[in-house]
């Protein structure tokens, strides 16, 4: 939908009811529909005899005018229906437009793997409906299958929930109109919609079609996406009461397949769209373990890099899930276009025996990654891999001064800082080759000094002001910005200590490389203890000739053979390095004869071909 219409109605008003009389009246109009009967929906149009009518108008001729039709599809007002719910809710709650196509494939597919009772008396859940764009799509595949009238369905077959009670609301008003749209004009329809938190809603008790149906035979949705950082305290609370929120930060829709899953009746189906990374990450260890231990039949259809929500940058995948024990785990990836039949797809097939959940699954080529684990040893055992300084406000601390004297460097805007605060920083994510370090240096206020330990601490803050007091200006002038850091909520030693203590310690030899990496990316070799970075990668060691063998194997062809196959996917290409994707993998025995090679070798190509005759790949 054009960008434009989506503007109109941001600014047309933050009243919900304003907006869905707005919503409603301009359908309606469009598609000449005069509702006589449904009191739930006449309440939403505005007569054509009032001065409000003009607005109606207003928006339509808009929407005509950008969109060149004159015609209102249905699934443009699930759209902006799910557009309009407010930002603030959208961070907190994870609600999301998922688009008609995948819905569709989703609710098809699921209804094909049913095999566990007559279609007509099924019953079908969103247990985060949003608006209720898959309860939609559930109705009209009941419709055409069973031919029931949606009173029915909507009574019998269609239960959602949502913790937004605007969200319902919206739910009812687009089932309504797609019923009204089917000339059923009811006085009104009895809908199984809940205004819950799903974290804690009892469903057998609140419904008794679910407590004698013993669950749902298909549950359908996009479970909510909201990282660990955007959760209210409320929410962090409820999560620690299922089993596959206890390893790392988990994100909110890591619980919402346990809540499904035990939801189901035995037999029945689970079709989710959501985060593909709970297959490698480490707050979806729980998540991992809980479907081995339940040996749950997944299938997961993964679109890797790329981005089936244009508004979100996440990477995602469809998991199929199915209430009936298997030893399998299957995994296909496919681009969007290339969606079909899932009977047509050609999954991987993995045990769950066969599966680390601790160190995540490989199921594009488990077979490659398991031998390229089983050699030498682990990475994590020789290396120690940091990412960078972390400041949480790199604009205040990071400069490239404009000039210099015997004292002071001065940013930008002529603000003078001392030299002896400063430390020598790269953006190690833009290296390729040694000669870019010298181009690449910064300067970074570093308000810390080194104990016996070599520990780094604070500076305390009457010292900081005495012997830096040009510095220490600066700083208080953003005192208030640096104290928007972690929304306000972080707990630093002193107020203008960096966000976080990682990658403070003096280290002579360091190995850079990128965080997100393309294949032919560079790893650079660096012994000045005195130079930080911040955004990308570096390992450690204890000696200089092992980082010089990590730098001519960590660009090999063979090295990348796991990485593709290991990391996380992100857009055009790139593949995240972290140490968790790094630290399982084998660093051979090489010998001294091998290593005299390794370190006086050159070409690339030549390279390659050594690791693989000693990898036997």
């Amino acid at each position: 939908m054009n960008q434009q219409i989506f503007k109109f109605l941001k600014n047309y008003s933050t009243d919900v009811y304003e907006v869905n009389k707005l919503l409603v009246t301009s359908f309606t109009h469009t598609h000449n529909l005069t509702i006589k009967n449904n009191s739930f929906v006449k309440k939403f149009i505005i007569s054509n005899k009032t001065d409000e009518y003009t607005k109606v108008l207003t928006f339509l001729s808009y929407f005509q005018k950008i969109e060149h039709t004159t015609s209102f599809p249905f699934e443009a007002l699930i759209e902006f229906f799910e557009f309009v719910i407010s930002p603030s809710d959208k961070l907190i709650n994870g609600a999301i437009y998922t688009p008609k196509n995948i819905r569709n494939y989703i609710t098809k597919q699921s209804f094909n793997e049913l095999t566990c009772k007559s279609i007509d008396n099924i019953k079908i859940a969103d247990i985060a409906c949003g608006c209720g764009g898959f309860l939609i799509d559930a109705s009209l595949e009941l419709k055409r299958q069973t031919n029931k009238s949606f009173k029915k369905i909507f009574q019998e077959n269609i239960f959602g929930v949502d913790i937004q009670e605007y969200s319902i609301e919206r739910t009812k008003i687009l089932l309504s109109l797609l019923a009204i749209t089917y000339d059923e004009d009811e006085k009104e329809f009895h809908f199984n919609l809940y205004t819950a938190d799903s974290l804690e809603f009892e469903w057998f008790e609140k419904n008794e079609q679910i407590k004698k149906n013993n669950g749902f035979d298909l549950i359908l949705g996009n479970p909510p996406y909201v990282c660990s950082r955007n959760m209210d305290d409320r929410t962090k609370e409820l999560m620690q009461n299922w089993s596959t929120c206890k390893t790392g930060h988990p994100d909110l829709y890591i619980p919402f397949f346990q809540i499904g899953y035990e939801l189901l009746t035995d037999n029945g189906i689970l079709g989710f769209i959501t985060v593909n990374t709970f297959m490698h990450s480490v707050n979806g260890r729980a998540i991992r373990e809980y479907f081995s231990e339940n040996k749950a039949l997944l299938r997961i259809i993964d679109f890797k890099d790329e981005q089936i929500f244009k508004s979100r940058m996440t990477y995602t995948c469809i998991c199929l899930l199915e209430k009936k024990e298997s030893e399998y785990i299957y995994y296909a990836s496919t681009k969007e276009i290339n969606l079909r039949d899932i009977s047509k797809l050609k999954f991987n097939k993995d045990s769950y025996e066969s599966l680390d959940a601790m160190k995540g699954w490989s199921l594009k080529n488990s077979e490659l990654i398991t031998k390229l684990e089983s050699i030498g040893i682990p990475f994590g055992k020789i290396y120690n891999t940091k990412s960078g300084i972390a400041t949480l406000k790199n604009n205040v601390y990071i400069f490239k001064p404009i000039k210099e004297d015997k004292n002071y460097f001065y940013m930008l805007d002529g603000t003078a800082i001392e030299k002896e605060v400063c430390r020598e920083i790269i953006n190690s994510n833009q290296l390729n080759t040694y000669c870019d370090i010298a181009n690449l240096k910064e300067e970074i206020i570093f308000p810390y000094t080194y104990n016996e330990n070599n520990q780094a601490v604070v500076i305390e803050e009457d010292v900081f002001m005495r012997k830096f007091p040009k510095t220490y200006e600066y700083l208080l002038t953003k005192r208030d910005l640096l104290a928007t850091r972690d929304k306000g909520n972080g707990k630093y030693p002193v107020w203008y200590a960096f966000g976080r203590t990682q990658s403070l310690e003096k280290v002579k030899w360091k190995l850079f490389f990128p965080q997100l990496v393309k294949q032919g990316f560079k790893a650079v070799l660096n012994d000045d203890e005195n130079l930080y970075f911040y955004n990308g990668m570096a390992a450690y060691a204890e000696d200089k000739r092992s980082l010089e063998i990590l730098q001519k194997l960590l660009v090999s062809s063979v090295a990348w053979s796991y990485i593709e196959n290991k990391s996380k996917h992100y857009a055009s290409g790139y593949f995240g390095l972290g140490k968790n994707y790094l630290k399982d993998f084998g660093i051979y025995n090489f010998g001294d004869a091998d290593v005299e090679y390794l370190l006086s070798t050159t070409s690339q190509d030549e390279l390659n071909s050594f690791f693989e005759e000693k990898y036997k790949l």
